[in-house]
């Protein structure tokens, strides 16, 4: 379920202010000012992830993403981070969801599986349609 989250972006940027002044890659980012955190690029970044445009969910079967490993949602701690409250609750139902898919016998009938990043939330063109092989 990691990798889907890495793999497909649910939003492909999020934006923030910068809460104190900080000295980024030789430039000067002024307290209250507006960034842009690219979460498709970091999480497609070849210095991260070995082959990062390929789907991979082997890459997270004896590891657990730590605050800043994986950032579909922000990254830091929830407390005081620029993290999603409902990362939990996703992280449930996608394995609920994904362990109910391993149980059936399912196709997915042809349909545009392409998603915009430009649009927020990304969502295939399609939608997603599952049929129970046979119906």
């Amino acid at each position: 379920m990691h990798e889907v989250r890495r793999y497909y972006p649910f939003f492909p940027v999020i934006g923030g202010r910068a809460r104190t002044e900080v000295d980024l890659a030789g430039r000067r980012i002024p307290t209250g000012t507006w960034v842009i955190l690219d979460l498709y690029g970091t999480n497609h970044d070849g210095r991260l992830w070995p082959a990062p445009y390929e789907f991979r969910p082997e890459r997270f079967d004896d590891v657990e993403p730590g605050p800043f490993d994986l950032i579909p949602q922000g990254g830091g701690a929830y407390a005081d981070g620029h993290r999603c409250p409902g990362e939990h609750v996703t992280i449930a139902a996608m394995g609920e969801f994904i362990r109910l898919l391993c149980r059936e016998d399912y196709v997915l009938p042809a349909q545009d599986l392409t998603y915009s990043l430009s649009r927020m939330p990304t969502l295939p063109r399609s939608g997603v349609v599952v049929q129970r092989r046979g119906q």
